[in-house]
């Protein structure tokens, strides 16, 4: 047995009790004897791992940035059918995702501007998606779908970074009046459609939750 699969276990388990800790305390309460408390790990395979709590976070944001992809995917491969609708199951995968990983999302989001590898991880994060989101305009723009604005990679990325701030205002709760983190969909989804294609939202789908079922 390789050595990388002798220390997996214990690897999973670190990160394991580090989102789990996060739903009980924040980050600035979180010690690295608490998680090794609930890892079941010494502090010897702890340091093998990870230099700090602050490497840890970055590995938990890490196994959840594939999950990130895949719940964007139909905005990036579909929005030229149907913008409307591919933009809303986007949304919702996307906060059906923030609800099972709302700490660590939350943690990361708070944590990234007080720590350089956290905030070089974030904004490759956030670059992931609004390159991709850039994409999308332009193909929008070129087929007559979408009027000409600002520069595609420049509207993206702040829409994207629109994105980020608002789910953490909602993780957060209260700040937005919103009693569910769900009723986020609808306005970002017109946000999104009238600041992509320049027209706004329907109203197809709108109702007093501001969640649309399909």
């Amino acid at each position: 047995m390789s050595s990388s699969a002798r220390t997996q276990p214990a690897l999973d388990a670190i990160l394991a009790a580090t989102e789990q800790l996060l739903r009980e305390r924040s980050f600035g309460e979180l010690a690295v004897n608490d998680i090794l408390d609930v890892a079941g790990v010494s502090r010897t395979s702890f340091y093998a791992h990870f230099p700090s709590r602050s490497a840890v976070l970055a590995a938990c944001l890490r196994r959840v940035v594939d999950e990130l992809a895949v719940a964007v995917d139909p905005f990036l491969t579909e929005a030229e059918k149907d913008p409307e609708r591919a933009i809303r199951v986007s949304l919702e995968r996307w906060i059906g995702l923030a609800s099972e990983h709302g700490p660590l999302l939350r943690t990361a989001s708070e944590e990234w501007p007080h720590d350089p590898e956290l905030q070089e991880l974030w904004f490759e994060v956030i670059a992931a998606f609004s390159g991709p989101v850039a994409g999308v305009i332009e193909r929008a723009r070129a087929a007559g779908a979408a009027p000409a604005g600002a520069d595609a990679e420049a509207l993206a990325a702040c829409l994207m970074w629109g994105y980020e701030r608002v789910l953490h205002m909602a993780l957060v709760g209260g700040a937005l009046g919103l009693d569910d983190p769900r009723a986020i969909v609808e306005p970002l989804a017109q946000m999104m459609v009238a600041g992509v294609f320049g027209d706004s939202v329907s109203g197809r789908g709108v109702s007093g939750r501001g969640v649309r079922s399909d």
